[in-house]
C-alpha cells in the first residue's frame, strides 16, 4: 500500500468519527493528521504507526457505533433502498429477491448482474452510499438522543475488551523480543501483532478480537515443536 492511499484511509478515519469522541482525542487527531498531510518525507511505517496509535483510541467508539448502525442497516436499510429506488429497479429488486437473493448481498455485487443491467448496477452503487449515508445519520442521532446511554455502555464494554486485547498483544510482542533461538518465529509473532494492528488501523483486513484467544499458547506450542526439531529454521 502506498504513502498516498494510507494517508486517504487515515483522512477518512478522522472525517468519519462516531459520537461521543473526547474532544482531546478529537484535537490531537487533527493535529496529527495536519502533520501527515503536511510532511511529505513520512514513511510509510511511520504514517502506519501513527494510524495504528489513534485507531487504538477511536475503537471502542466505531465498535459500539457500528452496532447500532448493524442493527438499522437490517431494520430500515432495505426501507429506505426501496425509496430511493425507479419503479422499475423495484421491480428487479423484487425479481432478485424472489430468485433467492438477500438485501445484503447487493453489496457483493457477484449475483446482482443476473437481473440488473450495468447501468442499473452503477446507479445502485450510488444509491447505496446515499443509503449508508442515511443510516450513519440516522444512528447518529439516535445514539445522541433515545440510545445515548445504551451507546455509552456498549462504549465502556468495548474499552474493557479493548483493555484485554492490548494486553495480548503486548504478551505477543515481548515473546517475539525474547525469543532468541528462533529469530523467524519472532517475525512471525510482530508479523501476527501487526496483521491485527492494520485490521484496526483499516489497512487490512478486519481480525476478530476472539481469535486472539490462544494464539500465546499457539506460539509457545510452536517454540516446543521447533525445539524439538532443531533442523527446522
Amino acid at each position: 500500500m502506498s504513502v498516498d492511499h494510507t494517508r486517504y484511509i487515515f483522512e477518512r478515519l478522522c472525517r468519519d468519527l462516531p459520537p461521543l469522541v473526547p474532544k482531546k482525542i478529537q484535537e490531537d487527531l487533527s493535529d496529527a493528521l495536519e502533520q501527515v498531510q503536511d510532511n511529505i518525507s513520512l514513511t510509510l511505517d511511520q504514517l502506519e504507526d501513527t494510524m495504528i496509535l489513534f485507531a487504538k483510541k477511536l475503537w471502542p467508539y466505531r465498535e459500539a457505533f457500528w452496532e447500532f448502525y448493524r442493527v438499522n442497516e437490517g431494520e430500515i436499510g432495505e426501507k429506505m433502498l426501496c425509496k430511493k429506488m425507479s419503479k422499475e429497479m423495484v421491480k428487479k429488486y423484487t425479481t432478485f429477491k424472489e430468485a433467492g437473493g438477500e438485501f445484503r448481498d447487493l453489496y457483493r455485487g457477484g449475483s446482482v448482474a443476473k437481473v440488473f443491467s450495468s447501468e442499473d448496477v452503477s446507479a445502485l452503487c450510488t444509491i447505496l452510499v446515499e443509503m449508508q449515508q442515511d443510516i450513519w445519520n440516522y444512528t447518529v442521532q439516535e445514539v445522541l438522543t433515545k440510545s445515548k446511554i445504551r451507546y455509552q455502555k456498549k462504549v465502556e464494554e468495548f474499552k474493557h475488551i479493548f483493555a484485554n486485547i492490548e494486553e495480548q498483544l503486548h504478551n505477543l510482542l515481548r515473546m517475539a523480543d525474547n525469543e532468541q533461538e528462533h529469530p523467524g518465529l519472532a517475525e512471525e509473532i510482530r508479523q501476527h501483532v501487526r496483521g491485527f494492528e492494520h485490521g484496526i488501523a483499516l489497512l487490512g483486513p478486519k481480525i476478530d478480537y476472539n481469535e486472539l484467544c490462544g494464539v500465546e499458547h499457539y506460539y509457545k506450542e510452536r517454540k516446543i515443536y521447533k525445539n524439538n526439531n532443531k533442523n527446522i529454521v
